[in-house]
């Protein structure tokens, strides 16, 4: 490590003051872990230089096609198909190209999406400079009385937004595939089912975390850039696995803990996967038992942080005077969440029941198509509905920040929000919370509200819900490399925290793009293209070909594909498209 030595006279006495060298890039070399990433990422580099070259010539043709009218899944060899899958420009048009046509129903989840990690990312903006270098933090307080700050605590809601439309969308596309088989689908096909999820996701975890374990603390020079880097990956070397097996919202218990704790997220939405399959054979099987299962679960969520609440005493901050870490049980663990997801759900069964009403006798005068018939027959029920959708979501998010303004001027929260009140909070916060934010966009699902849907169904969205899934992973770093770069304290104020989170923003989405081409669409291509590819000249498998034959459903790509819940639209479009073609 390099160091200057600074002579000052004092007294008439020599003294040697050693001052640490910032750049501390100039005299050590990378290790051994960095090296072996930077290689990997270089191998996927060249990858694209090969698919492209692949793509835009006749190396890896199994037969002559003078017209160019074959697909290139159809006319290239397996294994180029591998390197095709790398294109970087074929999935870079992919990635910002938005089909004209078909059902854009539910297009308006696109802009949930989006809307919910900006808001995300603006409440860790917040959060996280709190824990940096501040020139003001005798007076950080001051940012709770502005009405600036207003909306920020309750970013907290964005994640079970999340949840939300993860379980609508689960509940919706599975149900809409098994159903016709009455859940009849075999064990290797629901194999595949649980295969798909996590090969979607693990990609760009397993990207990220060893990015940030091995890589990241060589990107700056600030003072304590290395030392909190290091720190923070402390974690991700005591405990560098259970994030691959989704157990991290456990192993480590404390979030504290945890390497790149932000994925927590994960967990909790691939232990929710999980269950889903077993539920939804329950409600093809039978409705009604499937939709009580489903209310059951939200009622335990619901329950659950009712009795910790009540046994720990604890605050709407999750802060308590009897439970150690109580806010490891109300925050990341999956019985403080699930409401949510199931709330989603619930849901999305309806917007099934919704879509096949004219397809299934039994659900054409369902619970569900009753409601939904009389929001699309009165336009002022819908505006009602809405209405309430917007009380419930603004119920949660203002008393969040009334009470960070009473603690930042009382040293005991007790005197901000009394026992009872926390209890009622904690209890029916998340799952009412996204309750409201599906009330809002239900009307849409009928044609109303077009105002709404207009917004959140905009097109711009759809490329944007694109990005999402790594948006979500790599925004933490984008913050941390600002705030431990810096060389000055920082002066936190709200407008300046405002531009520094819109700032954010902009360079996730942008940083987004390269390592969505990087670590994630290639490896769904190549799910695509070579581990369950679609049969050479095969034709749209119809519905009616699949009813004798449930051992076979989703080997047929059409199929296949469609069953994923990643976190884009682009699967939920393909199913509306054919379905409107049947």
């Amino acid at each position: 490590m390099l160091a200057g030595i600074a002579h000052t006279i004092t007294g008439g006495e020599k003294v040697e003051v050693f001052i640490e060298n910032p750049r501390e890039v100039n005299a050590q070399s990378m290790s051994s872990g960095a090296i072996t990433v930077l290689v990997i990422i270089g191998v996927i580099v060249l990858f694209w230089f090969i698919g492209m070259i692949i793509t835009y010539t006749k190396v890896g043709d199994q037969y002559s096609d003078p017209n160019g009218d074959a697909k290139i899944e159809d006319k290239k060899a397996p294994w180029a198909l591998i390197f095709h899958s790398f294109n970087p420009i074929v999935n870079l048009q992919k990635l910002f190209t938005v089909k004209e046509g078909g059902d854009t129903t539910l297009d308006v989840l696109n802009g949930v999406r989006v809307l919910s990690i900006c808001w995300i990312i603006l409440g860790h903006s917040f959060a996280f400079v709190q824990f940096s270098s501040l020139s003001n933090s005798s007076t950080l307080s001051t940012l709770y009385d502005s009405d600036m700050f207003a909306i920020i605590p309750g970013g907290e809601f964005a994640v079970d937004t999340f949840f939300y439309l993860s379980g609508f969308l689960t509940f919706y596309l599975l149900t809409s595939k098994l159903y016709p088989k009455k859940g009849n689908i075999g064990l290797v096909n629901t194999f595949l089912i649980y295969f798909h999820r996590y090969y979607r996701l693990i990609f760009p975890l397993v990207f990220v975390q060893f990015f940030t374990m091995f890589v990241i603390r060589y990107f700056g020079d600030g003072p304590i850039y290395r030392q909190n880097w290091d720190l923070l990956n402390q974690n991700c070397f005591d405990n560098p696995w259970s994030n691959f097996l989704f157990i991290n919202n456990f192993i480590p218990w404390q979030l504290a803990d945890a390497c790149i704790g932000w994925v927590w997220y994960l967990a909790n939405d691939m232990q929710f996967f999980i269950m889903s399959p077993p539920i939804i054979y329950l409600y093809c099987k039978n409705r009604l038992i499937g939709k009580s299962m489903v209310g059951m679960l939200i009622f335990l969520s619901m329950l659950s942080t009712g009795i910790i609440t009540i046994i720990g005493n604890l605050s709407i901050q999750n802060e308590s005077t009897k439970i150690k870490h109580a806010g490891d049980l109300m925050y990341n663990k999956p019985w403080a969440r699930m409401g949510a997801y199931f709330v989603g759900a619930i849901f999305g069964l309806s917007y099934f029941e919704l879509a096949n009403k004219n397809k299934y006798g039994e659900l054409t005068n369902s619970m569900f198509n009753r409601i939904y018939d009389i929001l699309r027959n009165s336009v002022y029920v819908s505006l009602l509905v809405c209405a309430v959708g917007i009380g419930l979501t603004a119920l949660f998010i203002f008393p969040f920040n009334n009470f960070y303004r009473c603690t930042a001027t009382n040293t005991s929260e007790s005197h901000c929000w009394g026992s009872f009140s926390s209890f009622l909070f904690n209890f029916f916060s998340r799952p009412f919370f996204v309750l409201g934010v599906g009330l809002i966009i239900a009307p849409t699902f009928v044609g109303r509200l077009r105002a709404i849907k207009g917004f959140l169904g905009a097109q711009g969205f759809v490329v944007l819900a694109r990005l999402n899934y790594m948006v979500y992973m790599i925004h933490c770093l984008v913050l941390f490399h600002y705030l431990n770069n810096t060389r000055a304290g920082i002066y936190a104020t709200n407008v300046s925290q405002w531009f520094f989170a819109i700032g954010a923003i902009f360079v996730s989405f942008m940083i987004a793009i390269p390592v969505t081409l990087l670590c994630e669409v290639p490896f769904m291509n190549l799910e695509k293209n070579v581990l369950f590819p679609k049969k050479k000249g095969s034709q749209q498998v119809k519905a009616e070909e699949l009813e004798g034959e449930p051992q076979n459903y989703f080997q047929k790509e059409t199929k296949y594909e469609i069953l994923n819940n990643d976190e884009t639209l682009e699967s939920k479009k393909r199913l509306l498209d054919e379905d409107s073609q049947k």
